[in-house]
């Protein structure tokens, strides 16, 4: 039987991944290594695709179905509709950081500020809300135990330190068509995401431009910023 739903979403490149592959590493938890994007897609080939993680998920005798895909930040009010009792995990990460390292992946420095700005307006919407856990990337990095047994505890699963040494059994991430497309990227990512949690503050002193700088903390992104404690 399963007893809990989870969705991981939120910004991209902040720690949505890093949750998951944490989490995966859970025995009561089946969690597909892809961003599925499912609730984007016309609600009977949602709710079909839905359907057969669920069948996944008790085939491998496993209690809790999670699935991360950040851009599900989207779709939370239709994932609500669709999928009772439905719970939704939040990481946030420092606009500076996100924005300088989606700006490395992406070219665009004002594509990712933009991004940054609306899927975390969004994210702050969803405050409050009994089926939403919003939590900090950097306080994963500093209390890493706490995080995940907060985390574990929302979505009705027992904490187990040994979660934390998720790396010493890594998980090859991403679908076969993404590692075909940008093979590259895709063996970074699997690297980075299967290392011990590290602390990446900080980046952004190196690596943003100051007209983004400028705006996330005087201008558009600042009640951001603010609303999440990063100035």
């Amino acid at each position: 039987m399963i007893r809990s739903y989870g969705f991981i979403c939120g910004c991209g490149h902040s720690a949505t991944t890093l949750t998951a592959t944490i989490l995966a590493s859970h025995p009561d938890v089946y969690l597909p290594l892809e961003e599925t994007n499912i609730f984007f897609k016309w609600a009977p080939l949602a709710l079909f695709r839905y359907g057969k993680l669920k069948r996944a998920t008790r085939a491998q005798h496993k209690s809790v179905l999670v699935e991360k895909t950040p851009r599900h930040v989207r779709r939370v009010a239709r994932i609500r509709r669709l999928v009772p009792k439905a719970k939704f995990v939040m990481p946030v990460r420092d606009g500076r950081d996100v924005v300088a390292s989606l700006t490395k992946r992406l070219g665009d420095p004002a594509a990712s500020l933009d991004r940054w700005i609306s899927d975390n307006d969004l994210v702050l919407a969803e405050q409050g809300k009994p089926d939403v856990l919003i939590y900090r990337y950097e306080d994963l990095v500093d209390d890493p135990a706490g995080t995940i047994e907060n985390i574990c505890a929302f979505l009705q699963l027992s904490f187990d330190p040994v979660m934390l040494e998720f790396h010493r059994k890594p998980q090859k991430w991403f679908n076969p068509q993404a590692a075909e497309s940008q093979p590259e990227h895709v063996m970074l990512r699997n690297r980075q995401v299967n290392q011990p949690i590290y602390d990446g503050r900080g980046r952004w002193r190196k690596e943003l431009g100051k007209s983004e700088l400028v705006e996330l903390v005087e201008g558009r992104g600042k009640h951001l910023m603010q609303a999440f404690g990063y100035i």
